[in-house]
């Protein structure tokens, strides 16, 4: 095995969720924090750092929003989050939340998996957006799929419906390209794009090694590391709630596992990865 972890643990736990910026993910910073009482060792490894497009990309999506949908409009706005990080970005791009504002009363709601829903909830609630709760907002019944929700909001859709769909900047767009299939009014808004990191810094132990997954750039990257490291990976975990990633894992890295967790607090992390 490459590496090894100091002191006494049963398992060891890399942490790939991007980071904004230079700044600590914080379900990352928990796992860090509380990993020793679960006899967890963590290693936060973020495999890419966001941040939000420049101003001239910023000021084109609001052009563009704006030549769709006046603010005098009476036509229902879907806010869809088709990435695990679209609320986090909407929660920096101020200019997009002072235009939300002035439409709250026509928004309606979608993401990707329940998790997406929760975080994206508290953030337009955080930033005065709406009072919008997460049973509020439509999320398909298999998380990640795009699949599903495209159907879901294409079944929903009121008249004219005008859905605005929140992700990253080079995304395929699953979600937004069906929607579009289906006949829907779509706007595609990137709001935020990825510096990637040398998936080298991958770092495994002697204890068996699980590896926490939240999006599929993550996953794909993991892969390819592990891959040049010549890993074992039949002794790989991939530790998730994305029935998307888990196809991926099947995929991409048959020889390995996959870990269901209900969700993703840290502290259900933690409890399924020192009982596996």
């Amino acid at each position: 095995m490459i590496g090894e972890i100091m002191g006494i643990s049963n398992a060891n736990l890399i942490v790939t969720n991007a980071t904004w910026g230079e700044t600590i993910n914080p379900l990352a910073d928990a796992l860090a924090k509380d990993g020793k009482r679960y006899w967890v060792e963590v290693d936060v490894c973020p495999l890419s750092a966001l941040e939000l497009p420049n101003d001239a990309r910023q000021r084109a999506a609001l052009r563009e929003f704006s030549d769709w949908d006046d603010v005098k409009d009476t036509r229902a706005l879907r806010l869809i989050a088709a990435n695990p990080y679209a609320p986090e970005a909407l929660e920096q791009f101020e200019a997009l939340i002072m235009a939300l504002k002035l439409r709250k009363d026509r928004l309606k709601y979608a993401a990707l998996d329940d998790d997406t829903a929760l975080a994206f909830s508290e953030i337009v609630r955080f930033v005065g957006i709406d009072q919008v709760t997460p049973r509020e907002i439509l999320t398909p019944t298999s998380p990640g799929s795009s699949v599903e929700l495209s159907k879901l909001i294409s079944e929903s859709t009121e008249a004219n419906e005008l859905c605005i769909v929140l992700e990253e900047i080079e995304e395929a767009g699953g979600v937004a390209k069906r929607l579009l299939a289906a006949g829907q009014r779509v706007i595609r808004m990137p709001i935020f794009g990825r510096t990637k990191h040398n998936p080298d810094v991958l770092k495994l132990s002697d204890a068996p090694n699980f590896i926490l997954v939240n999006d599929p750039y993550a996953l794909s990257v993991a892969v390819q590391g592990l891959k040049r490291l010549a890993a074992d990976l039949t002794e790989i975990v991939w530790v998730g709630n994305s029935a998307l990633l888990q196809a991926m894992v099947k995929r991409d890295a048959p020889e390995s596992t996959w870990l269901e967790v209900p969700d993703l607090r840290h502290d259900v992390i933690l409890e399924r990865v020192s009982k596996f």
